[in-house]
């Protein structure tokens, strides 16, 4: 039977194969596995986790063990839960930025560049820390994605965060979060969470503009995520979300973790894409 190595929190249930092996181009390949209950839309790994995986696996491929800087990542398909997945990473010319790619068959899911480089100096992201020092607004509890791991009020994973979107203006959110130290690592919050965690803001703070359309949600294209420390477990936290701009269906936005003394700890930029129907998937 296949070792298989947990990619983030050892609950969450996602995991990569100990085994791996290389191919004629050069990719470190292994198989990938994410657990049903992963939901973002029913049957699909939430899209911030979808790309925050690529930071586990490319630490497969790294040596040097440094925190990360953060990643650039495309979100060219659904990735399935429960089904076998294939990742892959290979060096790039930059020391300690790796290519990654995840796979179902020969469909294409995820591409990324990871940097593993250690943390970037504080961020300049006045606008997101301001919000995050603004009152903290009314829990509004959605239903576009009722089993979202991270907003869903109704999860069926057991590390559910429940995150309702708490909208600040018709563009912006701010959530309060505590994180449970099994979502940790060394004491600070495992950055695959905070991948996961900086994707849901983006999405409630356009859906003033989503819904403006006619459409029922948004789903995540491409995703930029810089890490500045380590955002401690057990203590409170603000995530915040604010949509810069809309051209249609095509949505830029942003989101950060900040605690109550106004440090921020990751800063993600989002580009979302607006649906008219939240797509399904049987994880059968």
């Amino acid at each position: 039977m296949t070792t298989l190595l947990p990619a983030g929190p050892e609950r969450l249930g996602l995991e990569l194969s100990a085994d791996a092996t290389v191919s004629d181009d050069g990719w470190l390949e292994r198989a990938l596995y994410a657990a049903p209950g992963l939901d973002g839309p029913p049957g699909i790994l939430q899209g911030g986790l979808a790309a925050g995986v690529c930071i586990a696996i490319a630490r497969q491929a790294d040596r040097f063990d440094a925190p990360l800087t953060g990643f650039d990542a495309r979100l060219h398909a659904p990735t399935p839960l429960g089904r076998e997945l294939r990742a892959r990473v290979r060096g790039t010319d930059v020391p300690a930025r790796y290519e990654v790619e995840t796979r179902h068959g020969d469909t294409l899911l995820v591409s990324a560049e990871v940097e593993l480089a250690g943390h970037d100096p504080a961020p300049r992201a006045f606008d997101l820390l301001d919000l995050a020092m603004a009152p903290l607004p009314v829990a509004v509890p959605q239903y576009a994605f009722p089993t979202c791991v991270i907003c869903g009020p109704h999860p069926t994973h057991p590390l559910g965060q429940r995150l309702h979107p708490r909208p600040a203006t018709d563009r912006s959110v701010i959530m309060p979060w505590v994180a449970d130290e099994e979502l940790g690592v060394d004491g600070g919050v495992d950055d695959l969470l905070i991948s996961a965690l900086l994707d849901c803001p983006t999405v409630w703070a356009s859906m003033d503009h989503v819904r403006s359309l006619g459409h029922t949600g948004a789903l995540l294209s491409g995703y930029h995520l810089r890490v500045f420390r380590a955002a401690p477990v057990m203590e409170a936290l603000r995530i915040v979300g604010l949509m810069d701009e809309a051209d249609g269906r095509k949505i830029q936005a942003r989101a950060a973790v900040v605690d109550e003394q106004g440090v921020t700890y990751a800063v993600s930029s989002a580009f979302q894409i607006s649906v008219a129907e939240v797509p399904v998937l049987d994880p059968s």
